[in-house]
């Protein structure tokens, strides 16, 4: 009976452990997405201009809709980013 019992704890803690060990090796686990530009005149184009800056009128909620007045935001802000 102890035996049984410790070998399902065996198991237990395996399979729990498993995903942690093997997350390391995922081959995007740490991936930094960079813009590569195919010609050099757009890459300074592209850089010295100021973000777009969208103009949305605000409008009245619709309760059967509730993301129709969904505005996405920039949560991530990188200064290495060129």
């Amino acid at each position: 009976m102890k035996n049984t019992r410790l070998t399902q704890k065996v198991f237990v803690v395996s399979l729990l452990a498993a995903p942690a060990l093997y997350a390391q090796d995922y081959p995007a686990a740490n991936f930094q997405p960079k813009v590569i530009y195919s010609s050099e005149a757009v890459a300074t184009q592209t850089s010295s201009s100021a973000p777009c800056v969208a103009k949305v009128a605000q409008t009245e909620a619709d309760p059967k809709y509730p993301a129709a007045s969904f505005q996405p935001k920039v949560i991530y802000s990188s200064a290495d980013a060129k």
